[in-house]
């Protein structure tokens, strides 16, 4: 088995999805790499930050310098050197994809992208092939065959028939939402209390 920390590694004094969390997960031996969640402000910041809404606005609608204290710029944890994942979730389904991988494309680091949106994803692969691209709960979402590099699924859609039938077509499993691990897979956890 091997372990993505979900939002980093935090805990009531570390935030998810904060840069110390970030941080942290990457220097665990713990872990094969990060997940974190991606938006952008209304200025055109990539930040980190998992709800849509912030302080009752859109956080699309919101502008950084108003968010700042809340979040960390993507760029920010793409300075930290490491070869481990730096498995992204884009959350803002129209983020403009080309000014999204030119930022990704001045470091060299080890990045697979996903979303809940299977156009973004596509848009995304069709920009570049720099990047292992994914989607989450493809199986409750799907309009056509898939033919991306992995896919994220939610524990409880996961059996071993699915499993079996991406893994044939040398697509990577990963797994979320997970209470107790017990395939040789991909699990993104939260273990916040090891920090």
């Amino acid at each position: 088995m091997k372990f993505i920390a979900h939002r980093g590694l935090w805990n009531e004094n570390v935030k998810p999805n904060s840069y110390e969390a970030i941080l942290t997960g990457l220097n665990s031996d713990k872990y094969i790499g990060i997940e974190t969640d991606v938006r952008v402000t209304k200025d055109g910041v990539f930040i980190l930050y998992h709800d849509a809404l912030y302080n009752g606005s859109l956080v699309k609608n919101v502008l950084y310098k108003e968010i700042k204290d809340d979040t960390c710029k993507l760029e920010d944890i793409l300075k930290i050197k490491s070869d481990k994942i730096f498995l992204l979730e884009i959350k803002d389904f129209q983020m403009n994809v080309k000014r999204f991988l030119k930022l990704l494309n001045k470091y060299k680091r080890n990045i697979m992208l996903m979303s809940f949106d299977n156009k973004i994803i596509a848009k995304t692969r069709k920009e570049t092939s720099n990047y292992k691209v994914g989607v989450l709960n493809y199986i409750l979402n799907s309009d056509s065959d898939y033919y991306f590099d992995f896919i994220c699924l939610l524990d409880a859609f996961s059996s071993n028939l699915i499993i079996e039938s991406f893994k044939k077509r040398n697509i990577e499993v990963l797994i979320y939402g997970t209470i107790k691990p017990n395939q040789n897979l991909t699990y993104i956890i939260d273990d916040y209390k090891i920090v």
